[in-house]
């Protein structure tokens, strides 16, 4: 039978317009700022394991990877549907999201009462964890989902053995296994619950409907075993994993139950039981155990499924936070219940404040590395057919994911880490062989450790580094260096003090569109002041026509901070007018410190000095 809540229950159908404002609020959460944050690692590496090209190619994938293929496949298949923005991609996990948001209510409902579907469908809207991973290209979201509608089914069953509930329990159960193998800690909850709680006729069926579950799942046992086989002696899986440690602890409290756990935990504490008032509200309440199978329920999913993460992780480290999303939907039912349990007054009141601090704190938003700053330092820079490599762990996969948006998947790029894992022994000879058919390369690059296995080796293959751009993560640098072949000619000096080296100048451009000015300089002294690089074009009668004037590398490469004779790489993006006329144009370099705005006297060799130095023709056409 269904367990009944003290005081009048509340039609449900007068509860549509607040759960509709619950879900606009978790909608609003979830969207906010979607695409603000770089993907991360294991977002880079969804988007290569979907790639597919076939959905059968994306399951064969997967078996050699560490997880179910359900949310790979469903994602190949919204990728198909949508374009490949992060926006786009991480949209999926915000509607799984808002289903484990909805589904909520009836859980709630079907547990202790519609209230509490209320309040629970609330609290998982603004629980920081679930929104967190409901913003990522990740399964999380989809766990969470399958979590709540698994447990929504097999209290429903329990409540009204039926056909629709048999069903559902089981579809939903599967999904949830097929999704992540942590969901198998919930069916262990069931069926832990169903020993306690079921008797005769109730507990054979239960146990016929695991077995269901179980012959659903056979399938892919043999892939699981076999991926599992493998898992702990991969470097790659579990670098992110944590120890059992107070500090680790903390963090797992802070993501369930917020800066403000104290409020959070004692209210789940208090919808362990049920309150009733039968002197009114102002009376002292009345608690009660029974029925004790909903509450018990709950209780097993949070305290089972912890302690067993936290044994296994002490044999076996693979503690993250984010596997602790399985407790967020019990959690928030049994907040849920403790705030039912309140009267009115006090119950408003503890509402108000939750939905004030969750909306103005922030407890399990994750800093990310921001890869795709890391690449638009390249490709403010780049050049065509210049190759990237990457030295990054595992921050290869985003990055060739904002290599491919902002560079094109034309673009060469290297994964150093994957080369050293195929070539081994070979690999320094291969790195060797690759650079020298390049006469330039890009290199990201973390951290600022020595570049000792080969660093000798670019410098045996004739290369300088000659720009270095960082963004910083959390007091680490990701660099974006560059590196070119040092070249001995001379195309023009600047007074004493600079050399341009060689320049790469288009040939031809249409009105209205940018040209990329690539100068390759050196000094020739310490220069004393960091001066400005003009690049411009003039037209047959030597009048400026467009032109880009600014530090070198965009402010990145002070001349102030150049070394003697070391090669440092420049450029400059002219944007042409649109009414420009066709015909040939002059491009023009000069060098000046803004103080007086005086160029430095321009040489070509075997010319008389000028005030800037020709770059060649460059031939506007009309498109």
């Amino acid at each position: 039978m269904t367990p009944r809540i003290s005081g009048a229950r509340t039609r449900s159908g007068a509860l549509m317009i607040p759960l509709a404002l619950i879900l606009l609020l978790g909608w609003a959460l979830r969207t906010h700022d979607l695409d603000g944050r770089s993907l991360w690692e294991d977002e880079g590496w969804t988007m290569l394991l979907s790639a597919g090209p076939s959905l059968g190619d994306v399951v064969q994938t997967m078996a050699a990877d560490q997880h179910p293929p359900l949310y790979f496949v469903i994602f190949r298949v919204w990728r198909t549907l949508t374009d490949e923005t992060e926006f786009a991609g991480r949209y999926l996990g915000v509607l799984f999201g808002m289903i484990a948001v909805a589904a909520a209510f009836p859980l709630g409902r079907a547990l202790f009462g519609a209230r509490t579907g209320l309040l629970a469908a609330l609290l998982l809207a603004l629980a920081d964890l679930h929104i967190d991973l409901s913003q990522e290209v990740r399964h999380y979201s989809l766990l969470a989902t399958g979590v709540v509608l698994s447990s929504l089914f097999y209290v429903r069953w329990w409540c009204r053995p039926g056909r629709a509930n048999r069903f559902g329990y089981v579809l939903a159960t599967l999904l949830l296994l097929y999704t992540h193998y942590l969901g198998a800690y919930i069916v262990l909850v069931q069926a832990l619950h169903l020993l306690l709680t079921a008797r005769g006729r109730r507990l054979a069926e239960g146990v016929f409907l695991l077995g269901a579950i179980g012959l659903g799942f056979l399938p892919w046992l043999p892939v699981m075993i076999d991926q599992n086989s493998v898992r702990w002696d991969n470097p790659l899986y579990y670098q992110n994993a944590l120890s059992n440690s107070a500090e680790t602890f903390r963090l797992v409290r802070t993501a369930l139950l917020g800066h403000w756990y104290a409020i959070l935990g004692g209210l789940a504490l208090l919808g362990t039981v049920t309150l009733s008032y039968p002197h009114g509200e102002t009376a002292s309440p009345r608690a009660r155990l029974r029925p004790l199978w909903p509450a018990l329920y709950l209780a097993l999913t949070v305290v089972l499924i912890a302690g067993l993460i936290v044994a296994i992780n002490e044999r076996r480290q693979f503690l993250t936070v984010r596997n602790f999303i399985l407790l967020t939907p019990a959690l928030s039912v049994l907040a849920a219940h403790g705030l039912a349990n309140l009267p009115r007054l006090a119950r408003a009141f503890l509402v108000t404040l939750v939905v004030v601090i969750a909306l103005t704190t922030v407890d399990a938003r994750r800093h990310y590395p921001d890869w795709r700053a890391v690449v638009a330092n390249i490709s403010a820079h780049h050049l065509p057919g210049e190759p990237v490599l990457m030295d990054v762990w595992v921050g290869d996969f985003p990055a060739r994911y904002y290599i491919d948006r902002q560079l094109g998947p034309q673009t060469p790029r290297v994964s150093l880490r994957e080369w050293r894992a195929e070539y081994r022994e070979l690999f320094l000879p291969r790195l060797l062989d690759f650079l020298q058919t390049h006469d330039a390369f890009w290199l990201i690059y973390w951290g600022d450790a020595p570049m000792n296995e080969y660093g000798e080796l670019i410098d045996e293959a004739g290369f300088q580094r000659t720009a270095t751009l960082w963004v910083d993560h959390l007091g680490t640098p990701l660099y974006s260096l560059r590196y070119d072949k040092l070249s001995s000619a001379s195309a023009a000096t600047f007074g004493d003090l600079f050399a341009l080296r060689r320049f790469a100048v288009p040939q031809t451009a249409a009105p209205g569109t940018a040209i990329t000015v690539a100068l390759w300089w050196t000094a020739e002294q310490p220069p004393p002041l960091d001066y400005s690089v003009s690049v411009f074009l003039l037209d047959a009668a030597g009048a400026l026509v467009a032109q880009h004037d600014g530090p070198p590398l965009d402010g990145r490469a002070p001349t102030s901070t150049w070394q003697p004779g070391a090669l440092q790489f420049d450029t400059h993006i002219v944007r042409l007018p649109t009414g420009l006329p066709p015909g040939p144009y002059t491009l023009g370099v000069k060098m000046y410190w803004y103080g007086d705005g005086q160029p430095l006297p321009a040489v070509v060799e075997g010319g008389e000095p000028g005030p800037y130095a020709p770059l060649g023709t460059l031939i506007v056409e009309t498109p």
